[in-house]
């Protein structure tokens, strides 16, 4: 039984407490009387929740169907500002306006936020008194800067309307309103938020004032911001300084998501570089700190300080539309020259002239919009190589066949980590096992190691991190139970990292036959298509656990089955199915479902033993050769035309 709520109000109810506590109250249909005397007393205000009973589904590929369980919801105690709606001076009726009042308690007397039943693999200790909270997810917590002082941060500014003039697609000009045009900027608030009214005191960045001045990246207030909100510094990959960060998050609530950033996905960022022999890379220097903001908007980029406040001139890094404006202006630079990923530009020849020609043509660009940039690492500028480090991944295109591999230093760094240790030991904050799950990710896609074959991984990452939100008191330093599984499948992927082997691009040749499966609610067929004919097939009929499995699923375990028994040949195998979720899952190599995992793993592992790479595709119900034979018709005599299955 799926449970979703439909309202939520507060109620005071007169506590003793004078000053805002933090408590989780469990509401799932218990009446306040039952909950203990001293509970009662200690809580500022309780909330009350009325469900909603319906057939809700998780977000997901739909491989395995899993109900959502009952609900924490985090009372924040003091005062309460008079509201609209319920009794005693509640706020809200609805759950849309639970998140408005959210954005107006910050810095005042806290927030709302709901969370997830906690999970039964998490220490005791995660369930401690205050500050602690049952199962919630913070933003990871951030390192100590230790008094470091800020990195250089440049005083150029990129001349974005020269930048604009270069876009031949109109991507970029499309989100450059956000930084020049004040009306363009207040039309992506959510309605009524743009007045803003939101303040939230930084901790220890007044030893950063002269600093940010002199730059030029901010300046004092006049008047008071829109948005003030607190800025952070996190340490540099170098140690010794540190990068300013404005928490954005009142911001990036109160407008509209950003468009598409236009950032490739990695695989295809490493396929387009394989095709290429020669490469320049670069990167921008403070780039987003190089992106001038507008003096009408910038009063929506305030830092929250002690004195007097201070306006970003700058684009702000933690604003969510950051990104997108950046790559999108990186894109414009880089544009039928080669690739950009956010701040780093890579310039690609086939051959050592043209790559060099296109050095020069990138060169002439970034002067005209007034770029900086500095070479990546210990390289020469405008240097170019067959072999270079970039985004994290090693390349190595003098080689006969192009391969890449992750950069060695990374690799070292991420499998004889503290966190890595604490992990594989089976206790481990949260913040620890987030930052190595982080990076087992990126390995998994580098090293094009499909990740079904981590399924208890996956899981576990899967049910602590949709038990944590967004809460004021921190949780990421909670030690949390690893279970054995989730450790044995990291250890394996951690052998693997060590021994970082080199993979190379390329597809292979095509085997020349084609897969198709399919599945309905009691049987499954395989068939298998070339030289236009069927050459071989396999029907049965789903028993157990598996009869009463998802529709997803059964299809999963139908193309499983196709690909154990009829699949030999070595290269590209094409496969057709009717199910998207099931395409979808074996063209990423994961699924969102621990049973999915498990069956592609199966069929994965198989097709790796004979070298074979699986290239699935979807088609429609109507065009599936494999459908008549999982509704009670016979397979015929192979071979076979492929009129036998109409």
């Amino acid at each position: 039984m799926a449970v979703t709520w439909t309202r939520a109000w507060w109620r005071w109810t007169g506590g003793p407490t004078t000053r805002p506590v933090e408590r989780v109250v469990r509401v799932d249909g218990r009446s306040r009387a039952d909950e203990p005397d001293d509970e009662r007393q200690a809580f500022g205000r309780w909330v009350r929740k009325r469900p909603r009973v319906d057939g809700g589904k998780r977000r997901g590929d739909g491989c395995g169907r899993r109900s959502l369980s009952p609900t924490w919801v985090l009372a924040v105690g003091g005062p309460q500002p008079a509201g609209r709606g319920g009794r005693g001076g509640g706020v809200g009726r609805d759950a849309s306006r639970l998140a408005g009042l959210q954005r107006r308690l910050q810095g005042i007397a806290g927030g709302l936020a709901v969370y997830d039943e906690a999970p039964d693999n998490v220490s005791s200790s995660t369930y401690s008194s205050t500050p602690s909270l049952p199962g919630c997810r913070v933003a990871p917590g951030r390192r100590a800067d230790a008094g470091l002082p800020l990195a250089r941060v440049t005083s150029n500014r990129i001349d974005v309307e020269a930048l604009a003039a270069m876009d031949g697609v109109g991507r970029f000009r499309e989100v450059l309103p956000m930084l020049m045009d004040p009306v363009a900027f207040a039309e992506a608030f959510v309605s009524g938020d743009a007045a803003g009214g939101c303040r939230v005191p930084s901790r220890g960045m007044e030893r950063h004032r002269a600093t940010l001045r002199s730059c030029g990246v901010a300046s004092d207030a006049r008047s008071r911001p829109a948005f003030a909100m607190k800025a952070f510094t996190t340490p540099k990959k170098d140690g010794r300084t540190a990068r300013l960060v404005l928490d954005a998050r009142p911001l990036n609530d109160a407008m509209r998501r950003p468009p598409s950033m236009d950032l490739p996905r990695l695989r295809d960022f490493i396929a387009e570089v394989e095709r290429h022999r020669f490469a320049m890379q670069c990167d921008g220097v403070s780039y987003f700190y190089q992106f001038p903001v507008d003096a009408s908007i910038s009063r929506y980029f305030g830092i929250g300080m002690k004195g007097c406040d201070m306006l970003l001139n700058v684009l702000c890094m933690g604003w969510s539309w950051a990104p997108c404006i950046a790559q999108r202006a990186s894109n414009v630079l880089v544009r039928d020259l080669g690739l950009a990923w956010v701040d780093n530009f890579l310039v690609l020849g086939g051959t050592l002239d043209e790559a060099e020609r296109n050095v020069a043509v990138f060169r002439k660009r970034a002067q005209a919009a007034r770029v900086e940039v500095r070479a990546e690492g210990d390289d020469a500028l405008w240097q170019v190589r067959s072999r270079f480090v970039c985004v994290g991944v090693e390349f190595d295109l003098a080689a006969e066949t192009q391969r890449h591999r992750l950069d060695p230093a990374w690799a070292e760094r991420w499998v004889g980590g503290s966190g890595m240790t604490a992990v594989l030991s089976g206790r481990a904050t949260a913040r620890q096992f987030a930052e190595v799950f982080g990076g087992a990710v990126w390995a998994t896609d580098i090293l094009a190691v499909p990740r079904c074959h981590f399924a208890a991984l996956l899981s576990f990452a899967g049910r602590l991190g949709g038990r944590m939100v967004d809460a004021a008191a921190p949780v990421w330093d909670e030690v949390v139970d690893v279970p054995p599984s989730a450790r044995r499948e990291l250890g394996a992927l951690r052998k693997i990292v060590r021994e970082n082997p080199w993979v190379v691009g390329g597809v292979p040749e095509d085997t020349g036959s084609v897969l198709w499966t399919d599945a309905s609610s009691r049987a499954w067929a395989a068939l298998l298509e070339a030289e236009g004919r069927f050459v071989d097939g396999r029907q049965g009929v789903f028993a157990g656990p598996d009869a009463d499995a998802h529709i997803n699923l059964k299809e999963m375990l139908a193309f499983a089955e196709g690909v154990v028994r009829l699949c030999w040949a070595p290269g590209a195998q094409r496969c057709r199915i009717d199910n998207a979720a099931v395409v979808g899952a074996v063209a990423k190599g994961s699924s969102s479902s621990y049973a999915a995992n498990r069956v592609l793993s199966r069929s994965l592992r198989v097709a790796e033993r004979r070298r074979i790479v699986l290239c699935p595709g979807w088609v429609p119900s109507g065009e599936q050769q494999a459908d008549p034979y999982t509704r009670g018709a016979s397979l015929p005599r192979f071979p076979a035309p492929l009129s036998a299955s109409r």
